[in-house]
């Protein structure tokens, strides 16, 4: 290892000897009045070589910048809308060409309003980014962006998240700038579709990444908000209240204030129909689960139905929601040199659900027990979150990025439980449970990157110091009652838990080119993660009255430690914007030492040294069609919660606990992602495959008690089950998306159809037998979205699922499903100012014995315009007007199959006023 370093060392400091074989050109586009123009189209193309071309678009300021260009004689062509096109001769032969400001002068035509007729621009393929015209997307006045960009190819909402080309959407940000942090919600649902001129789906790299051009493989999906130049001075916003059937209210509102680079934005609300637009920080794991007896349950496969009146949930609670949100965001430059963005969000949410469970377990070949459950429940939950990102240019060579956050949870909840185990027609076990718990959590994170650009073109450095500082504190009531008269399930007790997590990253960056279309990468990063967590629970005192009697057996404290360092070499190879390869080799040395001091000591040390190569290649077959293929390794080490050998009997008859003798786990995937775009047709196919392998996989190994026993001194009755994390077998992914978008002209609409398959084979043990579960899903999506105009808006929505489960161990449970969904949302706009609008949205399931599902979820609005510019509006709107919602949904593991049914949101009616902000100003600037 010390002789490759070396070696590679070597080779960056002969590499120097190379001569610079690319230049950038540069410049600002302006008017007459020396405003700058905003997104000039400006190309660069070979006389001698018409297949040549590279493009850039002028920035908010008029710049633009076009890099890597081979040596060379050129011709530069600027064109903007209103503006008669410019053409630069541009040599590159010793040196870059900066050009001064390049004047454009007014076409006279377009002025004296000469109409010209051309074939609206629907989508573009910028290198690997895919650029949507907005005005190519018609939609009502009143729509958000969130309504917009689900009428575009490969967008959509699947299971309450929003997914950009079969992937999650992990960050939504406006003209590149963030807004409200990485909340990929807050965007979408609170700004107007009218101030849109562009969406851009592409996959984001990281600010190391993204400064040295090289992709490291540390990416995720994102969506920017391209905002027109006429619509980012001003204010726009809306103000809403309403008041229902049922005590039912939903007021709120946002407000936006442009002004060049200062861009302020408010928004709140306050309703009890389920409403959010925002996600949350759950630092303590409480809010995703239901009831106790499912709390650390991970799906492998399977889905849910369902509708609620929002179409956005974050993080997929059941029942009933009060919610109080305030959230602000500020972004602005200081100055030339200093880019701010900030946000602060605060939420409350007050939760009731209600769910019946139904668990098959697998015991044995043709053996199964049934486990069911009642429970009600109410989450009291409060967050506050802060987020600060401030980057500050030295100079052009250095600058700096600091991105800070903080987050506070407080959560109120309390749980009933009754449960029962079935076998045949026997019953095993009957408990009712209750628990009360107040658990409080924070998190303090902040990264600072500095980043340094050499002389020479493609030689850069960059160093990030990290540290990420988190504690929950937990304080919950237990008391739980044996139905069966044997006392041996009833429980009193008070338990609290603290945990802290402290952990610090260093990684530093440095990139060499070595000629013309070949350079190197060397990297290194550490990382030290310290994890306590303490445990204590006691029992209930008849004699004292009080809980003074320790539990040992469900009492622990442990400290973990996970140390690593990776030190990789990478091999960069590109042919301009058509080829480009890059390998990378990582050799991680890993660490994880455990120690428990209470109740007995015990001391565990692991070391691990892995080699994990990473490799991709990007090829661009053509302007409008390009691949890209990757190939990942990765390591997981077991978290404290899954190594700390304490009991969690929150549900009597489901115990869980962790297992010190975890080791890391280790995963392979390939990827392929295939982008194209027809200019001409308007239309746009994207194809994405992943396949991933996971050596000594984590998962739950569960055990059925035959007869009453003990666990660590717990009781453990028969029927009742004993969850534990154990590293077994290889676990095995496979997923394909597919999307393919075009106009219908004859129709005046735009259709987008999908089609995806996954597969999945998760080995686990079930009272030591194997079983290995194979998961196969296949879905079918079409969206027919008008196209008409603003006053007729109409999407249609198909979404269809066929479900094939297998299992080696139970086969007569072996079972196939289907899950359907047709919607339809219909708005009509008269000149008069009436607004009639209706959704739809009907369900059905087949092939759950007992939960066969067919209903039709139905919401309607009419509506009237007034005021000025149509600003206000009065409405009477009816949710679920059938009365049919429902809410089910299937969870699959290698040990038992779950089905869940939940309360939901139920028909009311609602009087509705709306005031729409809309007070644009002139930009300086200019197309």
């Amino acid at each position: 290892m010390n002789r490759l370093i070396t070696t590679l060392l070597l080779t960056v400091l002969t590499s120097y000897a190379f001569a610079q074989d690319t230049f950038m050109v540069s410049g600002s586009v302006t008017d007459a009045n020396n405003e700058g123009v905003v997104a000039a189209t400006v190309i660069l193309t070979s006389p001698r070589d018409s297949s040549f071309q590279m493009a850039a678009f002028s920035n908010e300021k008029g710049e633009f910048e076009i890099i890597d260009v081979p040596k060379g004689f050129y011709r530069l062509t600027i064109s903007s809308v209103g503006f008669v096109s410019k053409i630069e001769r541009v040599p590159l032969m010793n040196a870059d060409k900066v050009f001064g400001n390049i004047v454009m002068e007014e076409d006279s035509k377009l002025l004296g309003e000469v109409q010209v007729k051309a074939k609206q621009v629907r989508v573009e393929m910028k290198g690997d980014t895919l650029q949507f015209n907005a005005d190519a997307y018609k939609v009502n006045p009143d729509a958000t962006a969130d309504d917009l960009v689900k009428k575009m190819p490969g967008i959509q909402y699947q299971d309450g998240k929003l997914q950009a080309q079969g992937e999650d959407v992990k960050r939504v940000t406006v003209d590149g700038r963030e807004f409200f942090g990485n909340d990929a919600s807050a965007a979408l649902k609170n700004l107007p579709a009218e101030i849109i001129d562009k969406i851009e789906v592409f996959d984001r790299l990281s600010d190391q990444s993204q400064f040295s051009g090289v992709d490291d493989g540390n990416t995720e999906k994102s969506i920017n908000i391209v905002t027109k130049s006429g619509k980012s001075n001003g204010q726009f916003g809306k103000v809403y209240a309403g008041y229902g059937t049922d005590d039912r209210y939903n007021l709120g509102g946002n407000v936006n204030y442009f002004n060049e680079d200062l861009r302020i934005s408010i928004i709140g609300l306050s309703n009890n129909i389920n409403q959010t637009n925002f996600s949350s920080d759950d630092l303590l794991g409480v809010l995703g689960s239901s009831g106790s007896g499912r709390r650390g349950r991970g799906g492998r496969g399977g889905g849910s139905v369902g509708a609620n009146s929002n179409d956005f949930l974050v993080n997929g609670q059941s029942g009933i929601t009060n919610t109080n949100a305030l959230g602000f965001n500020l972004t602005d430059n200081w100055g030339e040199k200093v880019k701010l963005n900030m946000s602060y969000f605060f939420n409350q949410t007050d939760n009731n659900s209600i769910d019946t469970l139904q668990q098959t377990t697998f015991l044995g070949e043709n053996v199964t027990q049934d486990y069911r459950e009642y429970h009600a429940g109410n989450k009291q939950n409060l967050n506050h979150r802060v987020n600060v990102r401030m980057q500050y240019d030295i100079n052009k060579k250095n600058s700096l990025i600091f991105t800070p956050s903080l987050s506070f949870q407080n959560a109120d909840i309390t749980d009933y439980v009754d449960g029962k185990t079935d076998l045949v027609n026997e019953i095993l076990n009957h408990t009712i449970t209750s628990t009360n718990s107040n658990n409080d959590g924070y998190n303090v994170k902040f990264n600072l990157l500095y980043r340094h650009r050499f002389e020479k073109r493609g030689q850069t450095f960059s160093i990030g110091v990290g540290n990420n500082r988190s504690s929950q504190d937990y304080q919950s009531e237990l008391l739980s009652e044996d139905q069966l008269n044997t006392n041996a399930l009833d429980l009193n007790q008070v338990a609290s838990k603290e945990v802290l997590n402290n952990s610090y990253d260093i990684r530093a960056d440095y990139s060499q080119p070595l000629s013309e279309r070949s350079s190197l990468r060397f990297s290194y990063k550490t990382d030290w993660a310290d994890n306590e967590s303490d445990q204590s629970t006691f029992d209930f005192n008849p004699e004292t009255g009080g809980f003074n009697s320790l539990n040992e057996n469900l009492s622990n404290s442990f400290l973990n430690q996970y140390n690593t360092q990776t030190m990789s070499a990478g091999y960069r190879y590109n042919k301009g914007r058509e080829f480009m390869f890059f390998a990378n080799l990582n050799y991680q040395i890993a660490e994880l030492d455990g120690e428990q001091l209470f109740p007995q000591t015990l001391n565990t040390s692991r070391s691990f040294k892995n080699i994990l190569p990473f490799a991709m290649l990007r090829y661009s077959i053509s302007k409008e069609k390009n691949l890209r293929l990757y190939y990942r390794t990765s390591t997981n080490a077991p978290s404290i919660t899954q190594l700390q050998n304490v009991v969690d009997n929150s549900n009597p008859l489901q115990l869980s606990a962790g297992n010190p003798n975890l080791d890391q786990e280790s995963s392979h995937s390939l990827t392929f992602r295939y982008n194209s775009a027809n200019l001409e047709k308007g239309s746009t196919f994207y194809a994405y495959l992943v396949g991933s392998y996971t050596l000594d996989n984590i998962s739950n190994i569960s055990t059925i008690a035959t007869r009453d026993t003990v666990y660590n001194g717990i009781p453990l009755l028969r029927g009742a089950s004993l969850s534990l994390p154990q590293n077994y077998g290889n676990s095995q992914s496979y997923r394909s998306f597919m999307t393919y978008g075009f106009p219908l002209a004859s129709l005046k609409s735009n259709l987008n159809l999908n089609f995806g398959v996954s597969h999945s084979i998760t080995p686990g043990l079930v009272n030591d037998l194997e079983n290995v579960a194979r998961n196969t899903g296949m879905t079918l999506g079409a969206v027919l979205g008008s196209n008409i105009s603003e006053q007729v808006d109409f999407t249609l929505s198909y979404n269809g699922g066929y479900n094939i489960i297998g299992n080696t161990l139970q086969q007569d449970l072996n079972s196939n499903y289907y899950t359907q969904n047709i919607g339809l949302a219909l708005n009509l706009l008269s000149k008069s100012g009436f607004l009639f609008n209706v959704k739809g949205t009907n369900t059905y399931l087949a092939g759950i014995e007992g939960f066969e599902q067919n209903f039709t979820l139905l919401s309607a609005k009419a509506a009237y315009k007034f005021m000025k510019k149509d600003q206000a509006e009065l409405s009477l709107s009816a949710f679920d007007v059938l009365g049919q919602n429902n809410s089910i949904s299937r969870e699959i593991t290698a040990a038992y199959v779950a089905d869940n049914k939940s309360l939901v949101l139920n028909r009311f009616y609602m009087l509705n006023f709306t005031y729409t902000i809309r007070n644009f100003r002139p930009a300086k600037v200019r197309r």
